[in-house]
């Protein structure tokens, strides 16, 4: 109690009130310092649009992109305090779309993303870097068919969304497409609306 009272007296004096009142033997310059910290720490992130974002790809080999769905995600993101950053959420197989719905179907087989075993693909971040204006590096592990990863996915944030992208090759997750790694190549877009 006594710690959320000092702690009150700081915000308080660092808000310019109770100037009238501060006792002399507190240090008003040490406890505007621990006010600044308590206030940095209790930041609001940006609020995401979860009913619109999107996550779409294209599979560079056969000029083929398509989208997955069923987005389950949570993104803590305040571009002033990327050290408490997080990323992470899932994405559901079976809602894989390249507009062939054979291939499609095909996708699901245990020899592709075997479905009926590994039902999401699933990511979550470690850290969060910024380069420059308006550009971070997200760095966490993605999980596919039960393999783990680490990836970077670039994001550039404007006023109205988060946008990212990254490159992973579906060989290096036990999904071989082709034989030649190369050959597996495929870009990942991430689209996050943000809320007004």
């Amino acid at each position: 109690m006594k710690t959320f009272l000092n702690i009150l007296t700081c915000v308080l004096i660092a808000q310019g009130f109770c100037q009238d009142i501060i006792p002399d033997n507190i240090d008003v310059q040490a406890s505007s310092s621990i006010a600044d910290y308590a206030l940095i720490n209790d930041f609001k992130g940006l609020d995401f649009d979860k009913k619109n974002a999107k996550v779409s790809f294209d599979f560079i080999e056969e000029n083929t992109s398509g989208t997955i769905e069923g987005l389950d995600f949570r993104i803590d993101f305040n571009p002033n305090d990327t050290d408490n950053a997080i990323f992470k959420g899932t994405a559901e197989v079976k809602t894989l779309d390249t507009d062939n719905f054979l291939r499609d179907g095909h996708l699901m087989w245990e020899k592709f993303f075997y479905k009926k075993k590994y039902p999401k693909i699933a990511f979550e971040s470690t850290q969060v870097v910024g380069f420059g204006k308006n550009t971070f590096k997200v760095i966490g592990n993605l999980n596919i068919k039960g393999t783990q990863k680490e990836v970077i996915i670039t994001f550039t944030l404007d006023d109205s969304k988060l946008l990212g992208k990254t490159t992973i090759y579906t060989s290096d997750f036990g999904v071989n497409i082709h034989d030649e790694r190369e050959k597996n190549k495929l870009d990942i877009q991430f689209h996050f609306p943000i809320l007004k």
